[in-house]
């Protein structure tokens, strides 16, 4: 088995409509929330929103990285979507030596979590 690093890992993304666009193409979720700029201004919302399963992979990255293929049988992340990532946000993904994930939008007006989770080798 792979020795996991005690480290923390960090892995950054700009969000941009077009990773949005190209990320509803490939799992064909057209929710006009992810495609809509005005109709989400006009809920209160700062632009159109990524989908959540887009925000998730960075954290599944940094537990590929510090676990490697022992997470593709052993392994699982488990997370809380707790705030939105628009177009021009820079989310910023922590896992932390204990595997908690946490995910912030840190270029934005009073910034944020977006996410929450644990990540989780079993033993074999």
């Amino acid at each position: 088995m792979n020795p996991a690093k005690a480290v923390r890992l960090e892995h950054k993304v700009e969000m941009t409509q077009e990773k949005i666009d190209r990320y509803g193409r490939l799992n064909g979720d057209w929710d006009i929330l992810h495609y809509d700029h005005d109709y989400c201004i006009k809920r209160g919302f700062r632009g159109t929103l990524a989908h959540g399963m887009h925000n998730m992979a960075p954290a599944v990255d940094l537990v590929l990285e510090k676990y490697g293929k022992d997470f593709y049988y052993l392994g699982q992340v488990s997370v809380r979507w707790t705030g939105p990532v628009c177009p021009g946000d820079e989310q910023v993904t922590v896992l932390d030596a204990d595997d908690n994930v946490v995910a912030k939008v840190e270029n934005v007006p009073g910034g944020g979590t977006v996410m929450i989770g644990k990540s989780t080798l079993r033993k074999a």
